[in-house]
């Protein structure tokens, strides 16, 4: 990881308690300062505990103080999971101490809390997501008949809404859902897992199971084809004919604005896979050129984020309220695509994944320039 003079993308950290706080359930202690608890706090608003570590417990060691708060919360009952953060993780302290010790199977003996570490420094949210997921030794359970939803992250602005839709299509199809990643019961994640899976975001994915492709719009044809040739019995003839109405309905009303104006010159900054999610919608449906892609896992520092916008002179953003900053003195339609969004209040599971995300993505671009060509 290099380092960034602006960084845009949340710490390692807070990647590993979104994994971990979106399976209910679970408690999840972030081991360190009270700074290293309010962020995650406050972005995700999920339940998280902490240690709340004080500078002398840093100084003399800190396994007494985590010891303390992992068998308070042990106490009720529920399964402990233990996000590390920098300054414990860069002292190099024995924590496996602060765990009481359960019987496995086999018979050997194995800390009883799930222990991340994840402190900041090794590198962004994904890099966190992915420590998660691999301390949780998700296993697969072939007797499992259904495909597990993918990529739904509290760090995603349109989780909930994508997860609603996932289900209401998988449900069209008659095809059961099975885990949700990250957004289940930790017992459930525990019993196992169904063998194929599909995303509604793939920048936040598990990598669990057979993966049968995304539930974004532009892909949804091929992932109903892959689902068909595992689940031979299931219904698919209601899915293509909605699919077909949205994909008329989103070229009816990107033809009446094109009637009026020329297709929209984009940028996009987002994770890499709404980046060619918005890439493929506005050229299919604009005619518009390439959109200009700032994927955040790629291009971190907004310094030099806000040099490419500048530069490029968008005249519709979709992106996180930062980049909107960065083009405020230029005429630009602007589409809330990543965090932080605080271009309006977000109570609903808008979507943007599925065919009532495409058709939801549709509008809110046409809405935004349409409200700056009135402007102008």
């Amino acid at each position: 990881m290099s380092c960034v003079e602006n960084p845009l993308s949340p710490c390692a950290m807070t990647g590993a308690c979104a994994v971990l706080s979106g399976f209910k359930g679970l408690a999840v202690v972030v081991h360190g300062s009270s700074g290293c608890y309010y962020y995650p706090k406050a972005l995700l608003k999920t339940p998280l505990y902490s240690t709340f570590l004080l500078e002398s417990e840093i100084v003399l060691g800190t396994v007494d103080r985590l010891k303390e708060v992992v068998s308070g919360l042990e106490k009720t009952g529920k399964p402990v999971a233990v996000v590390n953060t920098c300054v414990p993780a860069l002292t190099g302290e024995d924590l496996s101490k602060a765990f009481a010790a359960v019987t496995l199977p086999s018979g050997t003996e194995a800390s009883g809390a799930v222990f991340v570490d994840a402190p900041g420094y090794i590198g962004d949210a994904a890099a966190g997501a992915a420590a998660a997921y691999k301390a949780l030794d998700i296993r697969i359970n072939p007797e499992i008949r259904g495909v597990n939803i993918d990529g739904v992250l509290s760090l995603d602005l349109f989780a909930r809404g994508n997860l609603h839709e996932a289900e209401r299509l998988l449900s069209l199809m008659h095809i059961p859902a099975a885990v949700r990643f990250a957004s289940d019961t930790y017992a459930h994640l525990m019993s196992g897992v169904a063998p194929f899976t599909v995303s509604v975001n793939p920048s936040w994915d598990a990598g669990v199971g057979t993966y049968l492709g995304s539930f974004l719009f532009p892909e949804l044809k091929k992932t109903a084809e892959a689902l068909e040739k595992q689940f031979p019995g299931a219904v698919f003839d209601v899915f293509y004919e909605e699919l077909s109405r949205a994909d008329e309905q989103m070229f009816y009303y990107a033809d009446k604005y094109l009637r009026k104006y020329a297709p929209p010159r984009a940028a996009v900054t987002s994770g890499r896979g709404y980046c060619e999610f918005a890439d493929k919608m506005l050229r299919r449906y604009f005619g518009s050129d390439a959109a200009l892609q700032l994927p955040r896992e790629e291009i971190t520092d907004y310094t030099v984020i806000c040099e490419k916008l500048q530069e490029y002179k968008p005249d519709l953003l979709l992106g996180s309220s930062f980049e909107a900053a960065a083009v405020r003195e230029i005429p630009c339609a602007f589409v809330g695509m990543t965090h932080p969004d605080r271009s309006r209040i977000s109570m609903s599971a808008s979507a943007v994944s599925g065919i009532e995300g495409g058709i939801s993505f549709m509008e809110r671009c046409i809405n935004a320039l349409i409200d700056v060509k009135k402007g102008m």
